[in-house]
C-alpha cells in the first residue's frame, strides 16, 4: 500500500507515477550515472506547470492551496522513479519558508520556488555565520547545490537563505560563493560542498526547526518510495527466478527477506502519512516528522540492500537498476540522520509532546451519534453487571457482530460508538479468546448451538478456550492427530492438545480434531465443542519461565462428544478453524492482548540510568517510533474501512511488530534496571518481562509463520511446495 489512502490521493499518486514513467525519470537518472552533466530534468518545465512544486503552498504565492498530505504522495513517487534534479530540496525549502518566514519573505521567495523558476539546495548542518546580510562559513553536504539558486541551512535556531546564483542553474555562483561538486555517491541528485565568504543572505528567524522537520518528512516520503519500489522489485524477481527447480520465493530465507522489506516499508509509510496530517509548526509535527525519519531513512537502505541480495549476482551489476536505489538511499542517510531523529523523538516525548490518534469521520456519522450518545448517557451510571446486560441486549457489546448479537455496524458507526463510549467512560467487557470463539460460533454454529452457548459467554458466565495446538503440529494448525471416532450418537475423542491458554479455568473448549486420517490433512478435520469438565478430560497446567501457569496441556481419553456439539460439517472444519484463527490474529493485531509497552516507561527507565543502555536515547526513540507506527497502521486501516476500501496489510504486520517490540522493551528495561538480577526488585517491567515477552512472538502464530503469511498473502509469493 502506498502513502495515499483516499480516492483523490490515490489518483494523484497514479498520475505522478505515470508522468515520471512516460517522461523517462529513471532513464534520466541513469544518464547522470553514466556521466551526463548535472542539469534540471528535461521535464522540469512540465512538472512545474502541473503545480507539483507548489502543491503545499497557498494560492496567494502561486501555490495550489493543498498541503503536505498531497506533497508526500508526490515525493513517494519521485523516490520510486529515482527522479533526478532538485525537486525535493526545492519543496523542502518552500515548506520551511512557508512555515517560518515572515509575510514579506513568503511573498518574495515562494512564487519562484512554486513555479520552478527558482530552485533550492538544503543542508541540515554547516558552520555558517551571518552579519549585515552576508554569510560566511562552510557547508559540507548541500543537496542540489550544483544547480541551485538558493541554499537553506540552519544556523542556531534560525535558517539562513543564501543566494548561490541569480540567473539560473547554468550560471556561475555569485560573488562570495564557491561550490565544489565532487564525484557523488548518487550522481542522479548531486550534493555539493559550499564555501561562503560574504555571500548575500537573509535570515528566517526561528526557522531551523521548520527546515529540519520539513526535510525529515519529505526525505522520508521519498525513502518510502525507494523502499516500496525495492520491495516490489525483489518480490517480483523472487517469483520468477528459478533455482533448484523452483522459484526462489519458495525458500523461506528469501520469503522472509521480502517480508521484512514490506514490514519496514509499511511502518515507515504509516509514520510519514501521520506526520503529513499533523499541523506544521507545532511540537506534535516535530515529533511526527522525527518518528517518520527514524523508520523511513533506514527502511530505504534496508530494502535497497535486500533487493540486491534477492536478485543475487544480476543485482550486483552496473546495468541493473538496483544499485541506483542503494545510492539514493545511502546518500539520503548522510543528510537526514535517523539517529538524530530518534534522539529528538525521545526528547519530545520526555517533554510531554503527544500526537493523539484520531480519525475524521464523514458527515453521515452524525446521523446516529445522538442515538449512541443517548444510550451511553443512560447506562453509564449502572452497576457493571446491569451495564453489561444492556450492552448485550442492544448489540453494543460487539457492534460489528451480526444482529442480534451485534448491530452489523459498519466502520463509521463502530468509530462513533468508540468515541461516545470513551467520552462517557463506558468500558465494554473484555472477552479475549472467548470472543474469538463466540464470533466463530455465530458465523458457523446451528441455531440450537448459538442459543446454548453465545449468551452465557457474553454474560461472562462461562470462559472458553481454544484447543488447536498439538505437540507435533505447532504452527501447522492442520497437522493435528487428536482423533475422534464415530460411535452411537456421537464421537469418542482421544489425543492431546498443548499450549492451551486458560484451559484450567474454561468451561468449554473449541477443538479441532481428526475425523478422517485417510484424506489430505486439511480435508479430514472437524470442529467440536468440548465440555472441559467431562469425564476423560484432564487439564495439566504448564509452568512458564516466570513460574506462573497461564497455559496448559489437555489430554482426552475416550471423551464422548455428542453429535449436537459438532460445529460445521464433519470433515469440513478447516474453514471453521481458519475463521477462529483469523479472529485471533485481528484481535491481537488491533493492539489488544497487552503487548504494547508505553515508550514513556522506557524513557523513565533510561533517564534513571542513562549510562547503562547501549544506543542511548536513539534506541529509545526507535522503540517509540515503532510503537507509534503500529498505532498508525491501525488508524490507516480504520481510514481505509471508512472509505469503503479493501483491507490492507496492517493486521498481519502489527501483530508481528507488536510482539517483537516487546522483546526490545524487555531488553531496554532490563539494561537500565540496576536491580535486574533480582526478580523481587525488578517486577514485571524488567526481570519477569525478560522471561515473558518471548511467548508473545509465539502465541497467535509465530513471528516466522507471520513472515510467511506476509510474503504469501500480501506480496503474492508462492507457498512452500511441502505445504499441501
Amino acid at each position: 500500500m502506498s502513502i495515499a489512502i483516499n480516492e483523490d490521493h490515490v489518483a494523484l499518486a497514479d498520475t505522478v507515477a505515470a508522468f515520471l514513467t512516460q517522461r523517462g525519470s529513471l532513464t534520466e537518472a541513469r544518464a547522470r550515472l553514466d556521466g551526463a552533466p548535472e542539469a534540471l530534468p528535461d521535464f522540469w518545465g512540465e512538472l512545474a506547470g502541473l503545480g507539483w512544486l507548489g502543491l503545499h503552498l497557498g494560492e496567494d504565492v502561486g501555490g495550489s492551496g493543498f498541503g503536505l498530505e498531497e506533497l508526500v504522495v508526490v515525493a513517494e513517487q519521485t523516490g520510486r522513479a529515482l527522479m533526478p534534479g532538485p525537486f525535493l530540496p526545492t519543496v523542502i525549502a518552500s515548506a520551511a519558508v512557508q512555515s517560518a518566514g515572515t509575510d514579506e519573505q513568503r511573498a518574495r521567495l515562494l512564487p519562484g520556488l512554486a513555479d520552478g523558476s527558482v530552485t533550492a539546495a538544503v543542508a541540515l548542518d554547516g558552520d555558517v555565520t551571518v552579519a549585515d546580510g552576508k554569510a560566511s562559513g562552510f557547508v559540507r553536504t548541500a543537496v542540489g547545490a550544483g544547480i541551485a539558486d538558493l541554499l537553506l541551512v540552519p544556523v542556531g535556531s534560525d535558517v539562513v537563505v543564501v543566494t548561490l546564483r541569480d540567473s539560473g542553474p547554468a550560471a556561475d555562483p555569485v560573488a562570495g560563493v564557491s561550490i565544489e561538486v565532487p564525484d557523488n555517491l548518487d550522481p542522479s541528485r548531486r550534493s555539493g560542498r559550499v564555501t561562503l565568504d560574504g555571500a548575500p543572505a537573509e535570515t528566517v528567524a526561528g526557522g531551523a526547526g521548520a527546515l529540519v522537520d520539513s526535510a525529515r518528512l519529505l526525505f522520508s516520503a521519498e525513502a518510502v518510495g525507494i523502499a516500496r519500489e525495492c520491495t516490489e522489485q525483489a518480490a517480483e524477481y523472487a517469483k520468477e527466478r528459478q533455482q533448484f527447480g523452483r522459484p526462489i520465493a519458495m525458500f523461506q530465507a528469501v520469503k522472509h527477506h521480502c517480508a521484512n522489506m514490506l514490514v519496514a516499508t509499511e511502518l515507515a509509510t504509516g509514520n510519514v502519512w501521520d506526520a503529513a496530517r499533523t499541523e506544521a509548526g507545532t511540537d506534535a509535527f516535530s515529533a511526527a516528522a522525527a518518528a517518520a525519519a527514524t523508520l523511513a531513512i533506514p527502511a530505504a537502505d534496508l530494502c535497497a540492500q535486500l533487493n540486491i541480495q534477492v536478485h543475487g549476482g544480476i543485482g550486483f551489476t552496473w546495468e541493473h537498476d538496483a544499485h541506483m536505489f542503494l545510492r539514493r538511499a545511502t546518500a539520503v542517510e548522510r543528510v537526514v540522520s535517523a539517529d538524530h531523529a530518534a534522539s529528538a523523538l525521545t526528547d519530545l516525548h520526555r517533554s510531554g509532546v503527544r500526537r493523539s490518534v484520531t480519525i475524521e469521520l464523514p458527515p453521515e456519522a452524525e446521523a446516529f451519534r445522538d442515538e449512541v450518545r443517548t444510550f451511553a448517557e443512560r447506562i453509564k451510571g449502572l452497576p457493571a453487571d446491569e451495564q453489561r446486560t444492556e450492552l448485550i441486549d442492544s448489540g453494543y457489546v460487539m457492534p460489528h457482530w451480526p444482529a442480534p448479537w451485534g448491530r452489523d455496524a459498519g466502520a463509521v458507526e463502530q468509530l462513533v460508538i468508540e468515541q461516545e463510549f470513551s467520552a462517557a467512560g463506558i468500558q465494554k467487557p473484555g472477552y479475549g479468546i472467548t470472543g474469538w470463539v463466540i464470533l466463530t460460533l455465530i458465523q458457523y454454529a446451528t441455531e440450537d448451538q448459538i442459543a446454548r452457548w453465545v449468551r452465557p459467554a457474553l454474560e461472562q458466565e462461562v470462559i472458553w478456550c481454544q484447543l488447536f495446538s498439538e505437540p507435533d503440529a505447532g504452527s501447522d494448525a492442520a497437522g493435528i492427530t487428536t482423533r475422534a471416532t464415530r460411535v452411537d450418537g456421537g464421537w469418542l475423542l482421544n489425543g492431546q492438545k498443548v499450549w492451551t491458554s486458560g484451559a484450567h479455568v474454561a468451561g468449554f473448549g473449541f477443538a479441532t480434531v481428526r475425523t478422517d486420517p485417510d484424506v489430505p490433512k486439511h480435508d479430514g478435520i472437524t470442529v467440536m465443542v468440548i465440555d472441559m469438565h467431562a469425564e476423560g478430560v484432564e487439564v495439566r497446567p504448564l509452568k512458564m519461565p516466570m513460574g506462573s501457569s497461564e497455559f496448559n496441556e489437555v489430554f482426552f481419553t475416550d471423551v464422548f462428544i455428542p453429535d449436537d456439539d459438532v460445529v460445521g460439517p464433519v470433515d469440513g472444519g478447516w474453514t471453521v478453524a481458519r475463521a477462529t484463527l483469523g479472529n485471533e490474529s485481528v484481535s491481537i493485531g488491533g493492539g489488544q492482548g497487552g503487548m504494547a509497552m508505553p515508550a514513556e516507561m522506557l524513557i523513565d527507565a533510561y533517564d534513571a540510568n542513562p549510562t547503562s543502555l547501549a544506543g542511548g536515547s536513539e534506541r529509545v526513540g526507535r522503540y517509540a517510533a515503532n510503537n507509534r507506527a503500529c498505532d498508525i497502521l491501525n488508524l490507516r486501516s480504520a481510514h481505509r474501512a471508512v472509505a469503503g476500501a479493501a483491507p490492507g496489510p496492517e493486521g498481519a504486520i502489527t501483530k508481528l511488530v507488536l510482539s517483537e517490540n516487546l522483546a526490545e522493551a524487555a531488553a531496554v528495561l532490563n539494561a537500565t534496571n540496576p536491580d535486574a538480577a533480582y526478580l523481587d526488585a525488578a517486577g514485571l517491567t524488567s526481570g519477569a518481562l525478560v522471561l515473558w515477552h518471548r511467548g508473545m512472538s509465539i502465541a497467535g502464530g509465530t513471528s516466522e509463520i507471520k513472515r510467511n503469511q506476509i510474503g504469501e498473502r500480501i506480496l503474492g509469493l508462492p507457498r512452500d511446495p511441502l505445504i499441501k
